[in-house]
């Protein structure tokens, strides 16, 4: 018996243990020809993710954290999802966030990226989405 309730124990402990330590934040921004949704990981900026939607054709693509860029004003590089084999693989095909931070004390209202495909670049800002309280 007393085996059994040190294991219930130990069992809720470790889920405690497991939960995540940031809050996502959502934002969205729109050009002609895609939308990008960000949910930003506030205090473990690697657990963000990036969905891309082609305005045209409805496709959707998962981009995710690959690396921080640059010590005092960080940026953020984003690429497809490599579990994705719907995607074309191109010489290029990335999303960077400029003047990133791991952990915001008080959260952007706009965040300024770019996205890059190939030889071409396409800039766009991203607006915090208001939650309703």
């Amino acid at each position: 018996m007393k085996a059994a309730v040190i294991i219930i124990l130990l069992i809720a402990s470790l889920s405690t243990v497991a939960q995540k330590a940031f809050e996502m934040e959502h934002y969205y921004g729109k050009t002609k020809n895609f939308e990008i949704k960000l949910s930003l990981a506030n205090g473990y900026i690697l657990g963000s993710k990036i969905i891309k939607t082609d305005i045209k054709t409805d496709k959707v693509v998962k981009y995710l954290p690959n690396k921080i860029q640059g010590e005092n004003t960080l940026s953020l590089v984003f690429l497809p999802d490599i579990n994705d084999k719907t995607i074309k693989r191109r010489k290029r095909d990335n999303i960077i966030l400029y003047k990133m931070k791991d952990d915001y004390e008080m959260l952007p209202d706009k965040i300024i990226g770019s996205y890059g495909v190939d030889l071409k670049t396409y800039s766009f800002k991203l607006y915090k989405l208001r939650t309703n309280h």
